[in-house]
C-alpha cells in the first residue's frame, strides 16, 4: 500500500507536457522498430555507386573478412552425407518455395523444408560423423547472407567439411537497390531490369540436361530481373541475356553500344574463394530455362547423386481407336498406314512400337 501511495503522488506531479513527451518518445520508438523489421531484408545488400565496368581491369572491392587465401574445395563424398536436400523457405506457403519443392518431388528427391532462420537454432547438420544434407537451397539468398555470425560460421564450416553446395535465389521488388554488392562477397547485383535474348554459356561445367543451342530470342517475362557482375575468377556465368535498353544499367559506361553485352542471370560460384560452391539465380523459376538449370545445379552440386538419367521413353497408346464410336474406328487401310508409320519411326527410333492397350470398360459393356 505505501508503494501505491507513492505512485499516486508521483503521478500528481507529472505535468501534461511530460506525458505528451513520453507518448511521443514511445511512438518514435515503435516507428524505428517497425522500420527495422520491414526493411531488414536490405541488410544483405550494400549500396554501390561505383560498381566496376565489365571490361575493367581493376578487381571489385572485397570485404576484409573475405581477403583470405584460397581454400581447397572439398569434393562431395557420397558416403559422408545423406541424399537429402535442406530447403530454407521464407514461409510454408511462399510461391517460389513451393515450386522448388514441386521439382524435388517430381524428381523423387528427398528433402526437408525449414523456415529460414535469421537468428536462433540451425537444424542439426550432422549425425554421428555423417552429414545429414547433401545440398542446401535458400529461397531468398539474403537469408543466408544475413545469418547471425554463429549460424553462418556453422553452416559454412559444414559445407566446406562435407563438400555441400548452396543454391540461392534473389527476387527483386520495388524496394530493391538498383545496384549493390552482396554483403561479404565480391559480387555485384543490378536489379529491376528488363531483359531479352537469353543464351546459355556452353563452357559452364554444371550443364547436364540443359544443352547450349541457339539464343532464346525475345523478351524475358517480367521487368524485375537481377544480373550478376564480378571480376573474381570464382564466378562463372551460366545463363546470359541482354538488357532491353542502354540505360538499364548505369554503370556500363557511356558507350551506348554496351547495352548489347551479355549479363549473367544465373551465376555459378566455383568455390575458389571460400571453398563453397554455389549457384545463384537472379529471378524465380517462372522462366523455363531457369527450371532446367536448377535441375542441373542440383545434379552438379551433389555429384550426380540427385539426378535423373538422360534416357527418355515415349509411349503411344492406341487402344481407344479400336473401340471408338461407330464411323471412327480403324479400317484395314488405317491399320496398314499404322504399320507403315511404325516402320518409318523405327528408322529414327530403334524398336519403336505402338502400344496396343486393353480397354476393360468396353469389354464389359
Amino acid at each position: 500500500m505505501p508503494a501505491l501511495a507513492r505512485l499516486r503522488r508521483l503521478c500528481r506531479h507529472v505535468s501534461p507536457q511530460a506525458v505528451l513527451f513520453l507518448l511521443f518518445a514511445f511512438c518514435l520508438f515503435s516507428v524505428f522498430v517497425s522500420a527495422y523489421y520491414l526493411y531488414g531484408w536490405k541488410r544483405g545488400l550494400e549500396p554501390s555507386a561505383d560498381a566496376p565496368e565489365p571490361d575493367c581491369g581493376d578487381p571489385p572491392p572485397v570485404a576484409p573478412s573475405r581477403l583470405l587465401p584460397l581454400k581447397p574445395i572439398q569434393a562431395a563424398t557420397p558416403s559422408r552425407t545423406d541424399p537429402l536436400v535442406l530447403v530454407f523457405v521464407e514461409s510454408l506457403y511462399s510461391q517460389l518455395g513451393q515450386e522448388v519443392v514441386a521439382i524435388l518431388e517430381s524428381s523423387r528427391f528427398k528433402y526437408r523444408t525449414e523456415i529460414a532462420p535469421g537468428k536462433g537454432d540451425m537444424p542439426t547438420l550432422t549425425d554421428k560423423g555423417r552429414g545429414r544434407f547433401a545440398l542446401i537451397i535458400y529461397e531468398n539468398i539474403l537469408k543466408y547472407v544475413n545469418l547471425d555470425a554463429w549460424n553462418r560460421e556453422l553452416l559454412d564450416k559444414y559445407c566446406v567439411a562435407y563438400g555441400v553446395g548452396i543454391i540461392g535465389f534473389f527476387k527483386a521488388n520495388e524496394n530493391s537497390l538498383l545496384s549493390a554488392q552482396l554483403k561479404g562477397f565480391p559480387l555485384f547485383l543490378h536489379s529491376n531490369l528488363g531483359l531479352k535474348d537469353c543464351s546459355i554459356n556452353p563452357k559452364s561445367p554444371l550443364l547436364y540436361v540443359t544443352r547450349p543451342s541457339e539464343v532464346e530470342k525475345g523478351v524475358l517475362p517480367g521487368e524485375d530481373w537481377t544480373v550478376f557482375q564480378s571480376n573474381h575468377s570464382t564466378y562463372e556465368p551460366v545463363l546470359l541475356a541482354k538488357t532491353r535498353s542502354s540505360e538499364s544499367i548505369p554503370h556500363l559506361g557511356a558507350d551506348a553500344g554496351l547495352h548489347a553485352a551479355l549479363h549473367a542471370t544465373v551465376v555459378q560460384d566455383l568455390g575458389l574463394h571460400d571453398g563453397i560452391q554455389r549457384v545463384l539465380f537472379g529471378n524465380n523459376l517462372n522462366f523455363w530455362l531457369h527450371k532446367l538449370v536448377f535441375v542441373d545445379a542440383v545434379a552438379f552440386l551433389t555429384g550426380k547423386r540427385l539426378s535423373l538419367p538422360l534416357d527418355r521413353y515415349i509411349l503411344v497408346d492406341i487402344d481407344d481407336i479400336f473401340v471408338g464410336k461407330e464411323g471412327t474406328r480403324m479400317k484395314v487401310e488405317d491399320v496398314k498406314a499404322l504399320f507403315d508409320t511404325q516402320n518409318e519411326l523405327r528408322t529414327h527410333i530403334p524398336n519403336f512400337t505402338f502400344n496396343l492397350g486393353y480397354s476393360g470398360k468396353f469389354f464389359h459393356t
